[in-house]
């Protein structure tokens, strides 16, 4: 039996614990012996994941629009000679 592929890919799942981290940071305000949360870990978490997904979509749509669009264009001694200036 297959493996299934993972719902979050490791680059993604990378970026969204940077994000949480950052979060948590801000959120929590230490004191003494308390800890206070200004927001729910699990809701920071969700979000991070949110976050880290759509820089991950915006980041893939960016790289398509620098990728090769004539991928099947062959190169060839001939087709070098011709560029050349007599």
């Amino acid at each position: 039996m297959a493996t299934p592929e993972p719902a979050v890919s490791p680059q993604v799942r990378e970026l969204a614990s940077r994000i949480y981290i950052d979060l948590i940071v801000r959120a929590a305000e230490v004191t003494g012996s308390s800890v206070k949360m200004q927001a729910s870990p699990d809701n920071l978490a969700k979000l991070s994941f949110k976050l880290a997904t759509a820089f991950d979509g915006i980041e893939r749509e960016l790289n398509e629009a620098s990728l090769p669009k004539n991928q099947d264009f062959k190169v060839d001694a001939a087709s070098i000679a011709s560029w050349t200036t007599k």
